[in-house]
């Protein structure tokens, strides 16, 4: 695994505080709350919209590289 997919790797089991594989929109909230921003949860659909190519309302690590 190449070095940039292994940051991804940890940002992404960072976030994934339930540890279950995938990201909900929460844990993605959550994760900028603590790193001091605030993210409208418009902005946040939007990302997932974005990235959650089956649209199951969440991010595997396979969407999130």
């Amino acid at each position: 695994m190449e070095q940039a997919e292994r940051h991804l790797l940890v940002l992404f089991r960072s976030i994934d505080v339930d540890h279950n594989g995938k990201l909900d929109m929460e844990e993605l909230q959550k994760a900028f709350r603590r790193t001091g921003l605030k993210v409208p949860m418009r902005r946040i659909n939007a990302f997932f919209s974005h990235i959650d190519m089956n649209n199951d309302g969440y991010i595997s690590f396979d969407e999130w590289r």
